[in-house]
């Protein structure tokens, strides 16, 4: 799964695993739903779902966790 663009919290969830979501984030399964009944990250697991997502070869956005990118990086 190189290089692989993921564009919400489900796919995000699925290239990464739930358990090692759930084991990265230190949240259990009721978590995982509501973020992705909601579509959103929370903000402060950003950092390690980034980390994990580089690791395996997946990126995604940044709105994910509710967060914004400069103009000139969206543009790109």
């Amino acid at each position: 799964m190189k290089n692989k663009k993921l564009q919400s919290v489900d796919q995000v969830v699925e290239a990464i695993g739930r358990g090692r979501v759930k084991e990265l984030t230190g949240k259990d399964s009721t978590h995982l739903c509501n973020w992705s009944a909601s579509g959103f990250f929370p903000p402060p697991t950003y950092l390690v779902l980034n980390d994990e997502l580089k690791r395996i070869g997946c990126s995604a956005p940044p709105a994910l966790w509710r967060m914004i990118e400069a103009a000139k990086q969206r543009a790109a």
